[in-house]
């Protein structure tokens, strides 16, 4: 009789919380239940509490998850500032584009409705990173002549996260199909930012 072997639990801890994405991204959060999440891992719903004591704690896994994957979108810090910016807005595109799961956790209002505060404060925190380093790039940015100086960075930050959040799209399972140009939109954000030439007029 052949004998099943058993998954390291760090690897079965992510299959689960990658899991909860999925469900959330692709049918909502009305869908995520404990025999939808143990179906989608292919696991017994009394085996995914061996690996989390509660859905809570699963949901805290997830928003974990995500936070780090967050993470790596950040361009190194060395780069030049205009290269940060647009490397990271690149970054961010892609990341939640294919993810809307993740993408859900970082703006929807039902997702601060529905967590865990632990979780809450991860993603305001990680929100708040993301904030500071591109104010950070465009004050750089303008500094060296890259970008128009005669607006505030707290102004410009405005369309430049709308830019990111328009090409993302709505999460779930209302999402078009069809993804938008980025390399094409960041070109024409980047028109917009550019300098003032001599004799133009600013705000």
């Amino acid at each position: 009789m052949a004998t099943l072997t058993r998954k390291p639990q760090a690897q079965r801890r992510e299959e689960i919380v990658q899991a909860v994405l999925r469900i959330i991204g692709e049918r909502g959060v009305t869908a995520l239940s404990t025999n939808a999440l143990a179906d989608e891992v292919g696991v017994t719903s009394g085996a995914l509490f061996r690996h989390f004591p509660s859905l809570d704690a699963i949901l805290e896994g997830a928003v974990t998850y995500a936070v780090a994957r967050l993470d790596e979108t950040f361009p190194d810090a060395d780069l030049p500032p205009l290269e940060r910016l647009t490397q990271m807005a690149r970054n961010r595109v892609n990341l939640l584009g294919d993810n809307p799961g993740l993408a859900w956790l970082l703006r929807s209002e039902q997702a601060y409705l529905t967590l865990p505060a632990g979780s809450l404060a991860q993603l305001r925190a990680v929100a708040k990173r993301s904030r500071k380093y591109l104010l950070r790039a465009i004050s750089e940015a303008a500094k060296q002549g890259e970008i128009r100086s005669d607006i505030a960075p707290e102004e410009l930050l405005v369309p430049i996260m709308g830019t990111i959040h328009a090409l993302v799209g709505m999460p779930g399972v209302h999402r078009s199909r069809r993804k938008p140009d980025t390399e094409r939109i960041l070109q024409a954000l980047l028109k917009m930012l550019a300098p003032l030439k001599p004799g133009q007029k600013g705000k």
